[in-house]
């Protein structure tokens, strides 16, 4: 139930931000709102989650989509403004556009919120 919190939490505040930064873009999530995941399963294994998957190969196209969103917003790093690659050694690169991409994201919704957002975790199966 945690773990939902979080999430639902932090799609709400990004889509807040979009919605308040780009408004003339503001089409994050399609089919209306797309917030509501009840109905979807808790995934079972960690790399399942995206933007907190344990390997970078599989958080790869989640964090290239989020950085495409960030890219419209005022102020976004340069290194968001294209994808994302891998370079099969140690992918440090990768990281470290990780690292600029939620930077950048904390400090914005910050500014605009007034408070520190929600990120999101990773949840372990006990």
């Amino acid at each position: 139930l945690l773990w939902e919190l979080y999430k639902l939490n932090f799609c709400y505040e990004l889509r807040a931000l979009d919605q308040a930064l780009v408004l003339q873009l503001w089409s994050i999530f399609p089919g209306g709102c797309g917030l509501s995941s009840w109905s979807a399963p808790l995934p079972q294994e960690l790399h399942d989650l995206g933007l907190t998957a344990s390997e970078m190969e599989v958080a790869l196209p989640y964090l290239n989509k989020f950085c495409q969103l960030l890219s419209a917003w005022p102020g976004v790093p340069f290194h968001l403004k294209s994808p994302i690659k891998l370079d099969g050694s140690g992918n440090q690169a990768a990281y470290e556009a990780f690292i600029l991409a939620c930077k950048f994201y904390i400090q914005t919704a910050f500014d605009y919120l007034g408070h520190q957002p929600s990120l999101p975790h990773i949840f372990t199966f006990v």
